[in-house]
């Protein structure tokens, strides 16, 4: 027989409080235990993992935590809210619309690679509309990247500048002109990531 804490603390909910404060310390987070309810990691991970021996001594012996703490454990890893999220849902991936805020960072990275979002409250909150950039980013700005319609993609998907609002165009050799009300808070964005090398942006409001 398989015994796990046999000795401290005496009680089976003793034992799982203290296995539940012990993940929540190590990860900073909750995870799903809730019985009865149907779980990815209940009945195609478990039972798979066991042979049915531990699996039925499990079922007849509280003190068998074995089984518990590894669906205690999975329960953690698949869930989004309240552990690591490492199950992925593909059918909310058929669609940017539907990405879980979670991917929202990895996303941003892969059009804007090393892009630290997180340094001001206004690009935090830009971060929300990145799945709506995504949508057409690839003809409207990787493969027009550098051009003046590429740069007017950005500032009205990524940053909510109305097209009616916004004008981009080349001045003089060297020169790019902006006319809209762009955020003081995203220029060091645009300076790194979207506008050309070398150029001089004017912005005019």
């Amino acid at each position: 027989m398989i015994l796990l804490f046999n000795n401290i603390p005496v009680t089976l909910e003793q034992k799982i409080k203290i296995f539940t404060e012990t993940v929540k310390q190590a990860y900073g987070s909750d995870f799903y235990d809730v019985e009865g309810d149907r779980w990815l990691g209940d009945s195609l991970t478990i039972e798979s993992l066991f042979p049915q021996w531990i699996i039925s001594e499990s079922k007849k012996n509280e003190d068998v935590l074995i089984t518990k703490i590894i669906k205690s454990y999975l329960r953690w890893l698949f869930s989004y809210t309240n552990g690591y999220g490492a199950a992925v849902p593909w059918e909310l991936f058929r669609s940017f619309n539907r990405y879980p805020e979670k991917f929202y960072s990895a996303v941003a990275d892969y059009y804007f690679p090393n892009c630290d979002f997180t340094v001001n409250q206004y690009m935090r909150d830009s971060l929300s509309n990145i799945t709506k950039f995504a949508i057409q980013a690839e003809q409207n700005y990787v493969l027009k990247k550098g051009t003046m319609d590429s740069i007017r993609y950005v500032l009205t998907t990524l940053f909510n500048i109305p097209l009616s609002e916004l004008n981009v165009y080349s001045g003089s050799p060297g020169f790019i002109i902006i006319e809209g009300n762009v955020n003081n808070d995203c220029k060091d964005f645009l300076n790194k990531h979207v506008y050309p090398a070398g150029m001089q942006i004017i912005y005019q409001s």
